[in-house]
């Protein structure tokens, strides 16, 4: 007969928390923005750019030609542009790719046979490999590639004093959203060949083994009284943190 008095069992094993997309921020388009940082992140050559976005059909485009912005490094000032995310509104009603090369020049994809402003989450993602490769520059709606160009120079403009934007272009002073932004991730290279896992089975999925350069969420976010502090969980610690906005912004409002 044995007896066994006192025992103690542990475990060193952490729990693994599941990945789950809980939460996105709701623009305004009067005033609301979230700017990372105080610099640009520096992206000269390969750039993808990925959001989740959702434009209400009440919703037919802001100032500057109707142009809204999802995410940028942008002040639309000449001299001071490096690549974006946005849409475009009245008379044209398309999402748009760009990047700003630095001679001076720029490359575009305008999407295609798809209504931005319809009320419907839509995932967009860019992706440029820093030639000029025939076709170096695709542009991905809802996982399928809607267009692609061979770019006009290689490199990107990295100005220093367009910091990355989201929701209104650097600075946050205009050209502002209205509607839902989700996931948004830029990585310092070409991530088309990943497009089924950015994309996922249609909703945001975990993107972390892709480490991107920065991914903001709204599940990791913190509201301290007046601004939202929003944590970058990619890999270059860029921080964000809004303008504008409130406690309500944060909105369960998600791709479902």
């Amino acid at each position: 007969m044995y007896l066994y008095t006192n025992a103690i069992f542990s475990s060193s094993v952490d729990a693994v928390i599941p990945f789950s997309d809980d939460y996105s921020f709701e623009y305004d388009g009067v005033n609301d923005s979230v700017s990372i940082g105080t610099t640009s992140l520096g992206i000269t050559s390969a750039i993808s750019v990925s959001a989740w976005v959702k434009i209400p059909t009440s919703n037919t485009g802001g100032g500057g030609a109707n142009i809204q912005m999802i995410v940028c490094e942008d002040t639309t000032s000449s001299g001071q542009r490096n690549w974006g995310l946005s849409w475009r509104g009245t008379g044209s009603n398309y999402f748009s790719f760009q990047i700003w090369h630095t001679n001076s020049t720029n490359t575009s994809i305008n999407s295609t046979g798809i209504t931005p402003n319809d009320g419907q989450w839509h995932h967009l993602l860019g992706t440029y490999d820093g030639t000029t490769s025939t076709n170096g520059m695709k542009f991905y709606i809802d996982g399928v590639l809607n267009g692609q160009k061979t770019a006009t120079s290689t490199g990107i403009n990295s100005f220093s004093s367009s910091e990355p934007t989201i929701g209104a272009k650097t600075n946050g002073t205009a050209r502002i959203l209205e509607g839902n932004i989700d996931e948004a991730a830029v990585w310092n290279s070409d991530q088309n060949a990943n497009i089924s896992t950015i994309y996922g089975p249609g909703v945001p999925t975990d993107i972390s083994s892709l480490s991107p350069l920065g991914h903001w969420r709204a599940e990791n976010s913190t509201w301290n009284g007046s601004v939202w502090s929003v944590t970058d969980s990619g890999s270059g610690g860029n921080n964000g943190t809004s303008s504008g906005m409130t406690l309500s912004s944060r909105s369960t409002d998600v791709p479902t």
